[in-house]
């Protein structure tokens, strides 16, 4: 009687060839995953005698089941907004591997219940890919899934969490600091005030201690010409007028956390008779590419989103061969453009 089971035992019974077992057992490629996995449950059933190469490839070839990047926001990217093209560029980046991509909204109703979307599959789940989901629960729920996590900005206190996943930023102090400090050498600037909420996201945090160590550096006062709110009352245009109008003058400069803040706060400066720059320079931070007459004129920092999205990809990929891994945190480089607002 025959003891030992070979290659040829399980070929011969499948009717497959010598070269497609000895393919899987060694986990190559060119056999599709059907075929693999009824290979491998064939070498169980019969006991075949080498079982640790026989489990890896067993591992390696379910986690090619595992094929999907889910893509997670609270609310999805505009035309005026970077992630548009992050996105884009993410799935163009996986596809190259063979990975898909799918998008999932994230409602108020998830972040309050700290649920995963329902047409989300975590057995389908290679990764998970989120851009600017700000809550810090709902950020600890994803991080809790045992699926790699990306995080493309991230709540505020993201520091003091301590969690286990990886974080892909653009630069922000240092951006702030070299486009404040620059304008203050083209323009007599002795004062500078902020429009934002600090506490809305870690960029908006981080851009504002670049402001503020601008300001420390440059002897510049700050303390009376800060607006800084609840994120949402930056969208009520009434709020910002009285805001604008509780100032007892305007600063030589507003600095805003990002691009449409800076179009808003233009807006009510104009329904007051203030003229930019002859009255008051601004600027902001994305570098929006759009249309729009005001943004379009902004000095601004340019947020690298077409690099965003390769490098998401890239971090990603050497996460899922090397789940073990550090966690890592990556900062793009950024470029500061200077336009009609503040020349």
């Amino acid at each position: 009687m025959k003891n030992k089971i070979t290659i040829q035992d399980i070929a011969d019974s499948l009717h497959l060839s010598r070269a497609t077992v000895s393919k899987v057992l060694n986990n190559s490629s060119g056999v599709a995953d059907d075929t693999r996995q009824i290979v491998l449950s064939k070498m169980q059933e019969l006991n075949y005698k080498n079982p640790g190469r026989a489990l890896k490839s067993r591992a390696r070839s379910e986690q090619r089941l595992r094929h999907n990047f889910a893509f997670l926001m609270h609310m999805m990217p505009g035309d005026l907004h970077v992630g548009s093209t992050i996105l884009t560029q993410l799935e163009q980046e996986i596809r190259k591997k063979g990975y898909s991509l799918t998008i999932h909204t994230i409602t108020d109703d998830d972040y309050h219940r700290r649920v995963l979307p329902p047409n989300l599959y975590i057995d389908q789940t290679v990764a998970f890919v989120c851009l600017e989901l700000f809550d810090s629960g709902y950020t600890q729920l994803l991080c809790s899934q045992d699926v790699p996590v990306l995080l493309v900005d991230a709540c505020s206190d993201f520091h003091e969490l301590g969690l286990r996943c990886d974080l892909l930023m653009m630069e922000n102090r240092s951006s702030v600091y070299r486009m404040l400090s620059a304008l203050c050498k083209r323009h007599p600037i002795k004062t500078m005030g902020f429009f934002g909420d600090i506490r809305h996201c870690l960029s908006f945090r981080e851009r504002y201690e670049g402001f503020q160590l601008a300001a420390q550096d440059l002897g510049l006062e700050t303390e009376r010409f800060q607006i800084i709110d609840h994120d949402s009352l930056f969208w009520n245009p009434e709020w910002i007028l009285q805001r604008i109008q509780k100032l007892e003058t305007l600063p030589d400069l507003f600095f805003c956390a990002n691009d449409v803040l800076a179009q808003n706060l233009i807006l009510r400066l104009s329904d007051l008779g203030y003229r930019v720059p002859e009255d008051v320079l601004v600027c902001g931070f994305d570098g929006i590419p759009t249309n729009e007459p005001i943004i379009s004129g902004l000095t601004t920092v340019c947020t690298p989103s077409t690099e965003l999205g390769v490098t998401a990809a890239q971090i990603l990929m050497n996460k899922i061969q090397n789940p073990r891994g550090s966690s890592t945190s990556t900062y793009l480089h950024t470029d500061i453009l200077f336009r009609h607002t503040a020349p």
